[in-house]
């Protein structure tokens, strides 16, 4: 576990954890509340997911397209 302090509204993490989970300067996070416990998870764009997987398949546009819509689906809950 690791203790972090809030500052006028602001989270600082540390940068060994920031460096373990990928997060730059500016990106987004999703910031969950469950009961009494705030979850932060590193927001995964489909570009950035695009650059950092693996290529096994070629899709065409319309598929991108699909599953594109369904992973905002998924990560936004609309």
């Amino acid at each position: 576990m690791i203790k972090v302090r809030v500052k006028k509204g602001l989270i600082y993490l540390p940068v060994d954890v920031r460096e373990r989970l990928g997060i730059k300067d500016n990106e987004e996070l999703l910031l969950e509340i469950e009961d009494e416990r705030i979850i932060l998870r590193p927001l995964k764009t489909i570009f950035r997911l695009g650059i950092e997987s693996r290529k096994v398949s070629k899709a065409s546009v319309e598929e991108f397209e699909r599953e594109s819509e369904e992973m905002q689906r998924k990560l936004y809950g609309e």
